[in-house]
C-alpha cells in the first residue's frame, strides 16, 4: 500500500513537470499578432526622446557659446624693412580731356601710386571714366602721403609738399601748382577746370602707413601731420571751394609685406611700423568718412581682396593686379552711379 502511494506521487510529479515545461515552450513562441505588437512597442521605445539631465543642459549651453576671435598679434617691424615696391613704368595712354562735353560728369582723382602707377587702359581712373561715362583728371602721384612729414613746412608761403593737402591747396589756389611739376599730374592739373568737378576721389593711406605717419591726434583732429587730420583738412577745403562737388573717400587696400631680403613680414592685419597697422588706417579712414558724410569705398575689405585672393588681386603685395584694378574701378563706379541715381530721383 505504501508502495502504491509513492508511485502515485511520482506519477503526479512527472505530469506536473511536463505541464510546466509545455507552458514555458508556448510562452517562448508568440502568436503572429502578438509578435507584431511587440515590435511596435520596441520601435516606440527606441524613438522616445531621452530626457536631458541638468548636467547635459549645462554642457550644451557652454558648447553653444561662441568665443570671440582673439585679435591678431601685432608684429612691429623695423620701418626700414617696409618699402613700396617699384612699378614698371608703362607708356602713358590715359587721355586728358581738352574740351569736356557739356553736362558730362567730371571726376578728379587725388591719390598715390595705386592710381598713378597705371595710366593706361587698365588703370583705375581710366576704367572708372569708362564705366561712369565721365571725363577723368588723374592728379595722383606715386610715393605721396595724405599727411605732411615732420621735415615739411605747413605754411602756404613755404609750402613744397606734394602730399594730398598740397594738391588740394593748389586746386583751391592757396599754394603754387609748381609743386606738381615734373609729374604727369602737373600736365593734367593745367588742363582741368575744377569748377566743373562733380566728384573728387581721394585715395591715400598706404604710404602714410609705410612712412609711419601717426594715425591721429586726439587733441587736434585737424593736425596736418596726422593721417586723420590730413583727410579732414582736404575734405573741408574742397567743400569750402567746391560746395556742389561730391567727395568719395577711399581707404587703403589690403596688402602683404616682404622685407628687403625677400622674407615675408606679414599682412596689413599684423604688421605695424610702430604707429599702427594698415588695417587701422583703413578703419580711421572709414570713421572720417562717416563723420564728415562723404561717400566711402572700402578698398580693404570691399573689393574681394583678402589673404586668400591676394595672389590674384595683388601683383607685388601692395599694388593691385589688372584684375584687382578692374574690381576696384567697378566698385567705385557702382558707388558713384548709385549716388547719381538717388540724387536725380
Amino acid at each position: 500500500m505504501e508502495k502504491l502511494k509513492v508511485t502515485a506521487v511520482l506519477i503526479l510529479s512527472a505530469v506536473l513537470l511536463m505541464g510546466c515545461g509545455k507552458n514555458t515552450a508556448k510562452e517562448d513562441v508568440l502568436p503572429e499578432d502578438a509578435a507584431g505588437d511587440a515590435v511596435v512597442i520596441e520601435e516606440e521605445s527606441r524613438n522616445e526622446v531621452p530626457k536631458a539631465t541638468e548636467e547635459m543642459n549645462m554642457e550644451n549651453e557652454s558648447a553653444q557659446v561662441i568665443e570671440p576671435e582673439p585679435p591678431q598679434e601685432e608684429m612691429v617691424v623695423d620701418p626700414e624693412q617696409l618699402h613700396e615696391p617699384e612699378i614698371e613704368q608703362k607708356e602713358v595712354a590715359e587721355p586728358i580731356p581738352e574740351q569736356p562735353a557739356v553736362n558730362r560728369m567730371q571726376i578728379v582723382f587725388l591719390g598715390d601710386s595705386i592710381l598713378d602707377g597705371y595710366r593706361d587702359e587698365s588703370g583705375i581712373a581710366y576704367l572708372t571714366g569708362v564705366y561712369c561715362d565721365a571725363d577723368v583728371y588723374n592728379l595722383a602721384m606715386g610715393g605721396t602721403t595724405a599727411a605732411l612729414t615732420n621735415y615739411e613746412k605747413s605754411t602756404y608761403e613755404e609750402w613744397s609738399s606734394r602730399c594730398l593737402q598740397g594738391v588740394v591747396h593748389a586746386i583751391c589756389g592757396n599754394v603754387d601748382a609748381k609743386i606738381l611739376d615734373g609729374h604727369r599730374a602737373g600736365e593734367v592739373f593745367a588742363m582741368c577746370d575744377f569748377s566743373n568737378t562733380d566728384y573728387f576721389v581721394i585715395e591715400y593711406g598706404m604710404n602714410d602707413f609705410l612712412s609711419g605717419i601717426p594715425l591721429n591726434d586726439e587733441d587736434d583732429i585737424y593736425d596736418e601731420y596726422t593721417y586723420v587730420g590730413a583727410l579732414r583738412i582736404a575734405i573741408q577745403r574742397l567743400r569750402d571751394s567746391f560746395p556742389d562737388a561730391t567727395i568719395v573717400l577711399c581707404s587703403p587696400n589690403y596688402a602683404q609685406f616682404w622685407g628687403k631680403d625677400g622674407s615675408y613680414l606679414g599682412d596689413g592685419n599684423m604688421v605695424s611700423n610702430g604707429g599702427g597697422k594698415l588695417v587701422e588706417y583703413y578703419r580711421v579712414c572709414g570713421n572720417v568718412s562717416a563723420d564728415m558724410h562723404t561717400l566711402f569705398l572700402n578698398a580693404y575689405e570691399g573689393i574681394g581682396l583678402d589673404t586668400y585672393s591676394a595672389d590674384e588681386y595683388l601683383e607685388d603685395g601692395i599694388h593691385l593686379s589688372e584684375k584687382g584694378r578692374r574690381k576696384y574701378a567697378e566698385k567705385l563706379s557702382e558707388i558713384i552711379l548709385e549716388y547719381e541715381a538717388e540724387k536725380n530721383n
